[in-house]
């Protein structure tokens, strides 16, 4: 059978390696960057069977990756699966619009090589279209001062890298967790399986903090509108 080829667009280099050895291992021919203009270039001269990318960048979302990636002729029976620690429903409709399907991040090791084929088999599920048929929704603009903008500012800063950059790590803890509690790696005594159970447990409910906090932040934010558009 002829192998597959996987571009994988992810800024954490930890990631990027651990899917890598991953797909590898199952057979799969993988390419994997940390920049969105790389990863478009791949995916324009690689001519990939599956597009996996990162919702969360820092130079470019995943949504606007995927929206450039479905200007291009040549990829139009590519799928393009969305890849996060989390999406919350009021974000879902907005930021999955380019893609035909979303894992959530930590993936699950044993399902993760199934999941790829399936999503090759199925091939593009994405309508054109969808980008434009969003309806516009009127914002009432509150006056705020000084002060409070500056710590609207410092409140989205947080926001920000809660998202991202303390989930990030938080991920890779869980997901490496529990790839040696699964002895992918060698053998456990139940006393290390127990103790990575716990890093396990306590990793998720640290992962829900961090959601909860994000919640509440966006919430805040929405309600000065903030940031303007």
């Amino acid at each position: 059978m002829e192998k597959k080829n996987i571009l994988y667009i992810e800024d954490s280099g930890v990631d990027r390696e651990l899917i890598r050895q991953l797909l590898e291992g199952e057979g799969f021919n993988v390419l994997v960057t940390g920049q969105p203009d790389r990863g478009i270039e791949l995916a324009r001269s690689k001519l990939p069977d599956l597009i996996l990318i990162d919702l969360h960048l820092p130079d470019m979302d995943g949504s606007m990756i995927a929206n450039l990636l479905r200007d291009i002729p040549q990829l139009g029976r590519v799928p393009i699966v969305a890849i996060s620690a989390s999406i919350k429903d009021e974000e879902r409709e907005d930021l999955m619009a380019p893609f035909d399907a979303f894992l959530e991040k930590p993936i699950d090791l044993e399902t993760f090589p199934k999941s790829v084929l399936d999503f090759i088999s199925k091939g593009r599920t994405f309508k054109p279209g969808s980008r434009s048929d969003k309806k516009e929704k009127k914002k009432t603009v509150i006056n705020i001062s000084e002060e409070t903008r500056e710590v609207l500012e410092s409140l989205e800063k947080v926001r920000a890298a809660m998202s991202h950059d303390l989930r990030t790590p938080l991920t890779v803890m869980i997901s490496y967790a529990n790839t040696v509690g699964r002895e992918k790696v060698g053998t456990l005594n139940e006393q290390q399986k127990e103790m990575l159970e716990l890093v396990v447990d306590q990793g998720f409910q640290m992962d829900e903090l961090i959601s909860e906090l994000v919640r509440i932040a966006k919430q805040t934010l929405a309600r000065y509108s903030y940031p303007p558009e």
